[in-house]
């Protein structure tokens, strides 16, 4: 656990340390760091790369309930008025659809989640304390963001745990990758229809 601890450590204290909203680009060079990070870490650590599908059946599952936890958010952020500081994101689509489903997983599931899972087995507590990390994680839009959004942060780190959840137990089913990025696009692309449609 102490090497897991200087990873999740190292991450925390680049990804947060570095003012990547700071520097002259429209697309987050704090992207190109999640994939650096990924990559280092994965060929350092020889996390295995598994892209084979097993289990269709159960990411159809963890797409039901992702698509239902979207729908719930989005009817709670509506429902509460909260404001949604996705509109102040340059490239929405890329960030949302592509950047966040595909990067985020690569470094919570890919790196952290199989990190674990190669020290300790295929527990369900990987996921639950990966999705715990990926919900801390979102708590970063606190220093970058105006006071006004506060409450929707707070709603994001309980939402994010249970997408975290959902999408680790896939990786543990599924032995693949492409099933926690398929659900996390998933949910993103609910939120931004319903962003797009006026919902919220």
């Amino acid at each position: 656990m102490i090497s897991f601890t200087l990873v999740v450590a190292l991450y925390f204290a680049f990804s947060w340390g570095i003012p990547w909203h700071e520097l002259p680009s429209t697309i987050s060079f704090s992207y190109v760091f999640d994939l650096a990070f990924t990559l280092v870490i994965c060929f350092f650590y020889r996390l295995p790369w598994k892209f084979k599908w097993r289990g269709l059946k159960n990411t159809a599952l963890f797409m039901i309930q992702a698509f239902a936890l979207a729908i719930f958010c989005i009817a709670a952020a509506w429902f509460w008025a909260m404001p949604v500081p996705f509109r102040l994101v340059e490239n929405l689509e890329w960030h949302l659809l592509l950047f966040a489903p595909v990067l985020e997983e690569l470094v919570f599931r890919q790196t952290f989640q199989r990190f674990l899972i190669n020290r300790m087995g295929g527990k369900r507590v990987t996921s639950m304390l990966v999705a715990s990390i990926f919900a801390f994680s979102h708590l970063i839009a606190l220093k970058v963001l105006p006071d006004e959004y506060i409450p929707f942060i707070g709603f994001q780190v309980f939402y994010t745990f249970v997408l975290g959840v959902i999408c680790g137990q896939s990786l543990l089913r599924t032995h693949s990758i492409l099933g926690p990025i398929l659900i996390h696009f998933l949910f993103n692309l609910t939120f931004y229809f319903a962003m797009q449609l006026g919902i919220i």
